[in-house]
C-alpha cells in the first residue's frame, strides 16, 4: 500500500464526534499491523457535549499526537502547540525536528509566557 499516515481528528470539527478509548485503540492496532503512522490530531480534546469525555491516542503505541493550547484555552491564533511522538520509533525525532525547523520561526514572547 502507498498509504504512509493516518490522520484523525477527534473530537471533530464541526461535529464534535469523538471516538472511545476502545475505538482509537483498535485504530492504532490497525494502523501498527499495516506499517501505517497513526496521528492524532486533539486540537479539540476536551471540547465535547454533554458529559462524554474525550479519549486520547497519547498512551498508544506507535501512535503520535498533535495538540495545542488554541482552542481549549482559548488562545486561538497565539500558535503554541506541542507532538508527542512514539518513543519506540526514533527515527521520526530527526525528520520532525527538521520539519520544524523549516515551518515555525517561534511564537509570539507573549504566547510562550501566558502558555508557561
Amino acid at each position: 500500500s502507498d498509504l504512509k499516515g493516518l490522520i484523525l481528528s477527534s473530537p471533530s470539527n464541526p461535529t464534535g464526534a469523538t471516538l472511545s478509548a476502545d475505538e482509537l485503540q483498535k485504530l492504532a492496532e490497525t494502523c501498527s499491523s499495516k506499517g501505517v503512522k497513526f496521528i492524532s490530531d486533539e486540537i479539540y480534546h476536551h471540547i465535547v457535549y454533554g458529559d462524554e469525555k474525550s479519549a486520547s491516542a497519547v498512551d498508544l503505541d506507535g501512535a503520535l499526537v498533535i495538540n495545542s493550547f488554541s482552542k481549549y484555552f482559548s488562545m486561538t491564533g497565539w500558535r503554541i502547540g506541542w507532538l508527542v511522538l512514539p518513543k519506540n520509533d526514533p527515527s521520526l525525532s530527526g525528520a520532525i525536528e527538521r520539519l520544524q525547523q523549516n515551518l515555525f520561526i517561534n511564537a509570539p514572547h507573549v504566547s510562550q509566557i501566558a502558555a508557561a
